[in-house]
């Protein structure tokens, strides 16, 4: 049995301990990957937040037919798409925002021009249709197999080939027309 299924076990006995460690590993990669999506730092933390109540509440229906982490990545992907329909937030990230993220860094040039590149970069990927920017995120931020991106999108191993070459595509485009960063 492997460790998240003896934290899941330990947890479904009573135990919040077993819970507590499974956040600990998979917060970072979970805030990661919905930062990656929606470019948002506040609301990443409150969708992070809920994808780990969903998850306290719901562990009881964790059926172990595919690893934790795989039932983890759909629900953070149902509670990032959730999110996007009540905010209706499928824009780019904000000029306010991408200032406010390169003001909180020190001034030396590297760290401000390795800043600005990760703006143009998350505003390239902002212009991704949401379908093909999470399989690209999944893949290429979250180094997920076809497989394990299929399992947590629902959908064939093709599928995601291809929603992954489209979102490439389509960043190759963008980045190009804001300003030649590949």
């Amino acid at each position: 049995m492997n460790e998240d299924l003896l934290c899941i076990e330990q947890f479904l006995n009573g135990e919040e301990k077993g819970f507590e460690v499974l956040v600990k590993k998979y917060q970072d990669r979970a805030l990661n990957i919905v930062y990656s999506i929606i470019g948002q730092d506040r609301e990443s933390e409150d969708i992070v937040q809920e994808v780990f109540l969903k998850i306290y509440h719901n562990l009881k229906g964790f059926k172990r037919k595919s690893q934790f982490s795989t039932w983890l990545y759909r629900i953070i992907v149902n509670t990032v798409y959730d999110f996007l329909r009540k905010r209706k937030n499928l824009e780019g990230v904000s000029d306010d925002s991408l200032k406010e993220t390169i003001a909180t860094y020190p001034c030396p040039k590297d760290v401000l021009l390795m800043k600005e590149r990760e703006a143009i970069i998350q505003k390239a990927l902002k212009s991704v249709p949401l379908k093909y920017r999470t399989a690209v995120v999944l893949k290429d931020i979250e180094g997920l197999s076809y497989i394990e991106i299929s399992r947590a999108l629902r959908c064939s191993i093709g599928t995601v080939e291809s929603r992954i070459y489209r979102a490439r595509q389509f960043l190759r485009e963008e980045l190009i027309r804001l300003g030649g960063v590949i």
